[in-house]
């Protein structure tokens, strides 16, 4: 460790040595400069001495409360977590309510799918967004607009019967969700830095458990479903369902020719206008209370908005009554802008590929067990997902306490490893129709899952380059890429060729992931490390502390180091 410090005073003479009160750790203080101690970010490996020594010892959690500053980054931890769990409640429903969504529509698998999309075009706008914004804007004053926002949208989504309205209410819906996704993972990076490794996790393992508990919020105002069978019409954006009963005779009104599938039942069509209409078997529309979820969900957003409106006063406050002013510069390695850009695409790309995998899988989880299978009804197949996201959640919460014994990319090997042989079993479920397994393996994919974003992240600053506002809102903003185009290439193969391509784009998916990150491995430790150093050897860090003093006098230190 190399270390260097300067000090000027404003009228010219020399200070003497400062030093480092001992009932402060990691913290420099100007001897009768300064009328409080500020606290410097303890995400540095090693607290530097401005007088070339180190203090002996490591801080406890009880001496780090005491802090007010610690606390005060403990509080923000919290509701960024609260965030992440009204996040998981929303992104959560999206799977369990697609057939309810397509009810209120009118539409089929293949246009409904577009929902998707327009949610995952939406994402990636409030990713880029916030990401602009974070660092410009009072990052409490975002946190409360984007939570309401987000609440506000969820609850007017079912009442959205047009399909076109729709589309853009899933847009809003998502642009909110894209921006407190990237907000909360990069004001976690910027007050813990290396230190959040745990509080990431735990931060990730929130979101799982809104995941787990949208199911239970959701399954008892969906539709039900009877034993359908669909006739589906040549007419664009006819779809008629008829649930088949011997002796009875539906009439539905249609001049166009239609392909049909029935069990004895007379079909009469002979009127000359087309029509979109869903319904039961004595032509009654089916009908959803799944308002009422949406509505829940939309209430919890709302509230968890709340808290940052005290955190706005909290910070005004604190920022009148602290004569203190600091900043500091991380300076990692320096890297070539083609080579630095080079390496952000397929880190993104990794990205990419791995939420087309979780989206995809989370959302079209229940429409692929209950359109595929006639005795898993949508009570079952709801449940299913509630399987998969406990699974999920309780994973994410064991990778909170793994995390301190497995480094980020050992880890990574090990999720990529899971999710391969995950997806593997899942496949061959599907294809003979073990519904037993078929959940099982489910389950292992959201243990598989689980860890991986999170981890992501901190690989990235341990051995790529740090983690900023705009690195994550990049990674989001891919992301949001290949969540918009992956639904339509799924809902258009489960339509027209097989329901079991759900099945084997997700294994194709599972094992492009694991090439694409043992070749982003690869290439940073057998080639940039080796001509341009590694990130840890190459980390420096200035510490720049402004004090005042009631007689006028300023006095400035900067510290430099070097690990």
């Amino acid at each position: 460790m190399e270390e260097s410090s300067q000090a000027s005073l404003a009228d010219g003479s020399m200070p003497e040595t400062p030093m480092i009160d001992d009932s402060v750790s990691k913290t420099p203080k100007i001897e009768g400069s300064m009328s409080e101690t500020p606290i410097i970010d303890s995400s540095m490996p090693d607290a530097p001495m401005i007088n070339g020594s180190h203090k002996v010892g490591k801080e406890t959690l009880r001496d780090k409360l005491s802090s007010q500053v610690y606390r005060s980054r403990v509080i923000h931890s919290i509701w960024l977590s609260a965030s992440s769990f009204t996040l998981g409640i929303i992104f959560g429903q999206q799977g369990p309510t697609f057939l309810d969504l397509q009810i209120i529509t009118g539409t089929d698998v293949e246009s409904a799918s577009f929902f998707f999309t327009a949610a995952s075009f939406g994402y990636m706008v409030g990713s880029f967004v916030s990401g602009f914004l974070h660092g410009k804007v009072n990052n409490n004053v975002l946190m409360c607009i984007i939570n309401c926002g987000a609440g506000v949208a969820a609850i007017i989504t079912p009442y959205c019967s047009p399909y076109p309205l729709m589309i853009v209410f899933r847009f809003l819906t998502n642009m909110f969700c894209g921006a407190i996704d990237t907000l909360v993972n990069a004001e976690h990076m910027h007050i813990w830095g290396k230190e959040g490794r745990a509080l990431l996790q735990f931060i990730h393992f929130v979101f799982a458990l809104g995941g787990v508990v949208t199911p239970l919020i959701t399954e008892p105002f969906l539709a039900a479903k009877g034993a359908e069978h669909e006739l589906l019409s040549s007419v664009k954006n006819l779809n008629v369902t008829v649930k088949v009963t011997d002796g009875i005779a539906v009439v539905y009104n249609e001049t166009h020719s239609h392909n049909q599938t029935g069990y004895g039942v007379a079909v009469v069509y002979n009127e000359t206008h087309s029509h979109n209409q869903t319904g039961d078997s004595f032509g009654r529309p089916l009908t959803t209370n799944v308002h009422y979820a949406f509505l829940i969900a939309g209430l919890i957003a709302v509230m968890i908005a709340v808290p940052y409106v005290i955190l706005i006063f909290i910070d005004k406050r604190s920022e009148s009554s602290s004569e203190n002013k600091y900043t500091q510069k991380l300076r990692s390695r320096q890297l070539p802008l083609p080579m630095y850009i080079f390496m952000l695409v397929v880190l993104c790309f990794f990205y990419v590929v791995y939420c087309c995998i979780e989206d995809t899988f989370a959302s079209f989880l229940m429409t692929f067990v209950v359109r595929e299978y006639e005795s898993v009804t949508k009570s079952q197949g709801a449940y299913i997902t509630m399987f998969y996201w406990a699974s999920f959640a309780a994973a994410r919460f064991g990778s909170i306490f793994v995390s301190s014994y497995l480094t980020a990319v050992r880890s990574m090997h090990l999720y990529c490893f899971l999710m391969v042989v995950a997806y593997t079993g899942f496949t061959l479920s599907a294809v003979h129709a073990h519904i037993d397994s078929l959940t099982a393996f489910a389950c292992m994919a959201g243990i598989s899952m689980s860890g991986l974003f999170p981890a992501g992240f901190s690989w990235t600053e341990a051995e790529l380059f740090p983690v900023t506002g705009w690195v994550s809102s990049y990674i989001l903003i891919g992301s949001s890429l290949g969540m918009m185009v992956n639904p339509m290439i799924v809902g258009f193969l489960m339509k027209h060729v097989s329901n079991m391509w759900f099945c084997y784009i997700l294994l194709g998916e599972a094992l492009l992931l694991s090439v694409v990150f043992f070749f982003l491995l690869m290439f940073n430790r057998c080639y940039i490390n080796k001509i341009y150093g590694t990130v840890a050897n190459a980390t420096s860090l200035e510490i720049t502390v402004d004090a005042s003093k009631t007689d006028a006098d300023t006095s400035e230190i900067t510290v430099s180091v070097k690990c």
